[in-house]
């Protein structure tokens, strides 16, 4: 579980989601939700910022459908956007705990792709999943 209260830069967080909703995602779209990002659903079901949004249960099934991530990025999942027309992918691996940035009228990862670890990113102090773009 994560502590939400460290999380300075969400500005809307909302009540957990349950065992059986996630269930519901990977049974859905046919994919293994890694299990940070599981974990970061049990503490906030999604959560919104001024940089990004973090899907919750419906919005993980609604946009991975929409965009067809499934067909353009197999063995990735789509957890969420930085509102400007990039997605945010992890491998739907249980131990993943990168996430790529990829757009989404491409959507096909590459390793050009800006990356950065969920949880590092998630606990810093900008919030910008652009972030690590700013090192290469």
């Amino acid at each position: 579980m994560f502590d939400l209260s460290l999380l300075k830069h969400l500005q809307n967080t909302y009540p957990p989601a349950t065992f059986e909703g996630i269930l519901r995602v990977e049974n859905e779209l046919d994919v293994i939700i890694p299990d940070i990002y599981k974990n970061f659903l049990f503490t906030t079901n999604g959560a919104e910022a001024n940089l990004f949004t973090l899907y919750d249960i419906d919005g993980l099934i609604e946009m991975n459908i929409t965009y067809e991530v499934q067909e353009y990025a197999p063995g990735y999942i789509s957890i969420g956007n930085d509102g400007g027309g990039y997605h945010l992918l992890m491998k739907a691996e249980k131990s993943a705990k990168e996430f790529i940035l990829v757009s989404d009228g491409y959507g096909v990862p590459s390793e050009d792709d800006c990356k950065d670890v969920f949880d590092d990113w998630l606990f810093s102090q900008d919030g910008n999943p652009w972030r690590n773009e700013r090192r290469k």
